[in-house]
């Protein structure tokens, strides 16, 4: 492997890389994944998952995908709302990862990716501009991974995570990498996850984590699952396949600086308390209807402001007749805070004037409910809502 690496030049290692795809017949198998196969199909699906869960990405975020190759995890991550960065040493590849997206174009109004080539040793991108790096079994083909994980440090904002799908220790051993390596001069590299943290350190990461996961499905008997579940022998075995699985797979993150505090663009524990007076109110046809309302940010994520766009957290709203029967589901937002508003904290308790538009006459239930723009209402948390009895004359 040594002797591989040593022989070219990086900038001849990136012409190889080229080269193999240049050199493709028929690009379906490359624009069909992850769906290329079904052999490799869940290998690719579980790692994305893997390393997706684990940097936590949100609407918003500029990600990078580095060895991103023909672009599928990208499109996926585009999708996902994220502003993408491809990147790759091979044109050809890049070429094949835009047909990707013009042939199937993105579902709603999402940034459009960029496409970068990498030179081999310098990304082509400004200090501290990306959210997430994302290389998805990329690293163990790089010459130069020293090299590539300062690179990696320099580009990621304080507070932003490297997440990594890599194959084992073990991996160049295997016939199907020297069989690549043999046919197509690629390089693959084992992966030792001690040398790695040695030059993220130096490179600016404080902290790195894998993950202990199984790839490969579990199945076993019902007796048994229920006996997994009770911590019984099942379970042993499980650790015993799982340990056998992790020998040959390194899913991991490296982290930089202290971890951003979340906000309101995710949607997992966004909780609030409202109080709404008054409980009851009498109105007349045409009028607006004022009411007060108290709201207090239970959860540990920062409400972002009606400037914010996505994820900015209103007081909203749905209109239900006396009978329960829908009149308009997300009636009226009102704005926290006024102007263009600030950031609600933790905890923070803030006191609303609400101007309710005017209902016509008729009986009706209005249901208060905070909401994070284009996340979710918070009552999908379980979050509770408020109800106010409105009578129009």
């Amino acid at each position: 492997m040594r002797q591989l690496i040593d022989e070219q030049s990086i900038e001849e290692h990136c012409r190889l890389a080229e080269q193999y795809f240049a050199s493709l017949d028929d690009k379906t198998h490359h624009l069909a994944k992850p769906f290329g196969t079904p052999d490799e199909t869940p290998q690719l699906l579980i790692n994305f998952a893997t390393v997706l869960q684990g940097l936590s990405v949100c609407p918003g975020m500029t990600v990078l995908e580095f060895g991103a190759g023909t672009c599928w995890a990208s499109h996926g991550l585009a999708q996902l709302g994220c502003s993408v960065i491809a990147a790759d040493v091979s044109a050809t590849a890049l070429r094949i990862g835009e047909e990707l997206f013009a042939r199937q174009p993105l579902f709603g109004d999402h940034p459009e990716p960029r496409f970068m080539i990498f030179d081999g040793h310098r990304l082509d991108l400004p200090d501290q501009s990306v959210d997430r790096i994302i290389c998805l079994d990329a690293l163990h083909h790089v010459p130069n991974p020293k090299e590539v994980i300062t690179e990696f440090g320099r580009v990621l904002v304080d507070g932003g995570v490297a997440g990594f799908a890599e194959p084992g220790p073990e991996h160049s051993k295997s016939a199907g990498s020297q069989y690549e390596m043999e046919t197509h001069g690629i390089i693959e590299n084992d992966i030792d996850v001690r040398e790695i943290w040695r030059a993220a350190k130096v490179a600016g990461f404080t902290r790195m984590t894998l993950a202990v996961f199984n790839g490969n499905p579990y199945q076993i008997e019902l007796d048994d699952f229920e006996d997994f579940l009770d911590g019984g022998r099942s379970s042993k075995r499980y650790v015993e396949a799982t340990r056998k699985f992790l020998r040959n797979q390194r899913n991991f993150f490296l982290y930089k600086g202290e971890p951003r505090p979340r906000d309101s663009r995710y949607r997992l524990g966004l909780t609030a308390e409202i109080d709404i007076s008054p409980r009851s109110v009498r109105a007349k046809a045409g009028e607006t209807i004022p009411l007060r309302a108290r709201v207090t940010n239970k959860s540990d994520a920062i409400w972002l402001p009606r400037s914010a766009g996505l994820g900015a957290v209103m007081l909203g709203c749905h209109v239900y007749h006396s009978n329960g029967e829908i009149y308009r589901k997300s009636f009226h937002w009102e704005a926290l805070t006024p102007g263009e508003g600030r950031a609600i904290l933790p905890g923070e308790q803030i006191e609303v004037e609400v101007n309710l538009p005017a209902l016509p006459v008729g009986d009706y239930i209005i249901e208060f409910d905070m909401v994070s723009n284009d996340i979710c209402w918070f009552a999908v948390n379980g979050s509770e809502v408020a109800e106010v009895i409105v009578k129009v004359n």
